[in-house]
């Protein structure tokens, strides 16, 4: 139970920004895959917390800033991050990614390798502008040069460039694609999910806070993931 000492702390600001099936919000409702996990840390350790839609660079301006007690929602850990920000264990794991294509594309196996689809000439990527795909994808396409046409549209909009032949596959996490597969906009035999057997685990999310969240939050916070559903940090 909170001590009386914990309910009368003023409520920890969490930001986040709309993302399916990560973070989404359906009027005063906040869930996802990961929000879900956050909220229920936060909830088991007593620690009272608002949810704030904000775009997503905002909120690392908002942390580095450090004028208020914020902490943002399932963040990847870097160096340029940790410089001014406080970390929680690891809240989620994504799945690896994985690429979607049209169910009829010839060119493409239900499991293949990375660096097979990428030297495959018949097979156009399609990529988001400005976009990492992780290190291990990143660095493969980088080397292997795969034909490439370049977007700024949202997952919902790839999904229409490929089924109009514009490209053959594009890369997102398996999360999702799942979740982009089973929406309305996704007929039904259309397109597939490509694993890859040589593709890396994704990567961890983290609760990251401004500075003026106490250690002792932090703490709290830890104990409760440890306690809920621990992913296992990095050595």
């Amino acid at each position: 139970m909170p001590t009386e000492k914990q309910s009368e702390q003023a409520a920890i600001i969490v930001h986040f920004h709309e993302r399916r099936p990560f973070y989404m919000s359906d009027g005063d409702k906040v869930y996802g895959l990961v929000v879900d996990p956050i909220a229920l840390a936060f909830k088991t350790a007593g620690i009272p917390h608002v949810w704030q839609e904000t775009p997503a660079r905002r909120q690392l301006d908002i942390i580095e800033r450090n004028e208020d007690e914020s902490c943002a929602a399932g963040w990847f850990k870097t160096p340029e991050r940790e410089a001014y920000a406080k970390y929680s264990l690891p809240i989620y794991q994504d799945k690896p990614f994985v690429a979607v294509a049209r169910a009829d594309n010839e060119y493409l196996a239900e499991t293949e390798t990375l660096d097979r689809v990428l030297q495959e000439w018949r097979l156009k990527l399609l990529v988001k502008e400005g976009y990492s795909y992780g290190r291990f994808i990143d660095l493969r396409v980088k080397e292997l040069h795969p034909r490439t046409i370049t977007t700024t549209a949202e997952n919902q909009n790839i999904l229409k460039m490929i089924e109009n032949y514009r490209a053959d596959y594009s890369f997102m996490t398996e999360e999702e694609a799942q979740d982009l597969l089973t929406s309305p906009e996704a007929k039904a035999g259309t397109f597939r999910i490509v694993r890859f057997s040589d593709m890396p685990a994704g990567g961890k999310r983290y609760i990251i806070c401004s500075r003026k969240v106490g250690r002792e939050i932090i703490d709290r916070l830890n104990a409760a993931i440890l306690t809920l559903h621990p992913v296992e940090e990095d050595e």
